[in-house]
């Protein structure tokens, strides 16, 4: 049964916006400690012109906090860079990073990655330097040869200093490509490896809780043992937490019940 009103999930439950949609845009992401230490550390990093890479499972909230670092930097020194799909053939690569630091990539009078090298080196050595950072996800689908590229891009001769920044993105596959010796030229260029793993338990309550406030909606949506059932259920993948908490809203909505309980996440024969 639905709701005899025929209420809007926003007015049944009393919230502003649905705490667990991925249609409106949070100010500050959630951040779990460890998280935290990741952001003011990368930061400190671009700010010294260091180059680094953040890796771990899908769904742990790689992109989400470097997308949010990249927004934090100030425009007036910084020029953020994102290229959502690190799998780009070389060629289309370049052209956007072209396309983002408003290069012409069409002539062929001049090689694209030396025309990109000369645009950088004059951002990084004008009257008011500017420090281009560049961001690549799903980077283990990089192919070698664009990676040289880019570090190739990250250095300004004439200054003997870095010209940009490079923050890659990946999987648990990245971190096993950077141990390969073949990797060796990259790997130095890159000062750390960040690790993200998946919440714990207490970090799934809050980052939920999080959510629930950002939302405006009741912080008793969720009661405690359903809690533990979705933190149980999820290992800690915000994804999988995501997802599963708007499918257990939708049921409770359907159920006519103002709140998830244990018993509602046990009788869901949606949850697979």
């Amino acid at each position: 049964m639905t709701p005899s009103n025929h209420q809007s999930l926003a007015e049944h439950f009393g919230w502003k916006f649905h705490p667990f949609a991925d249609t409106w845009k949070m100010e500050q992401p959630f951040y779990s400690q460890r998280d935290q230490r990741i952001a003011d550390q990368g930061l400190q990093l671009l700010q010294h012109g260091k180059s680094f890479a953040v890796s771990g499972p899908s769904g742990a909230g790689k992109s989400t906090l470097v997308q949010h670092l990249l927004a934090s930097l100030d425009a007036n020194y910084y020029h953020g860079l994102y290229i959502h799909y690190g799998g780009l053939q070389r060629t289309a690569l370049l052209k956007t990073v072209g396309e983002q630091l408003g290069v012409e990539t069409q002539t062929r009078a001049v090689p694209l990655l030396v025309k990109l090298q000369k645009h950088i080196g004059m951002m990084a050595t004008g009257k008011h330097p500017v420090h281009p950072v560049i961001l690549i996800d799903d980077a283990q689908l990089l192919e070698r040869e664009s990676l040289m590229d880019l570090c190739s891009l990250i250095v300004c001769p004439p200054k003997k200093a870095a010209a940009a920044s490079l923050i890659i993105v990946g999987d648990d596959m990245l971190a096993k490509q950077m141990t390969l010796s073949v990797m060796t030229p990259i790997r130095t260029r890159l000062t750390v490896n960040f690790r993200i793993d998946p919440l714990d338990e207490k970090e799934t309550e809050q980052f939920i809780d999080f959510r629930l406030r950002c939302a405006k909606a009741p912080k008793d949506l969720f009661e405690s043992d359903a809690l533990a059932l979705v933190a149980a259920h999820c290992h800690g993948n915000r994804r999988e937490i995501m997802n599963l908490g708007t499918l257990l809203l939708s049921e409770a909505y359907y159920r006519n019940e103002k709140t998830v309980s244990a018993e509602l996440f046990t009788d869901c024969d949606l949850i697979a």
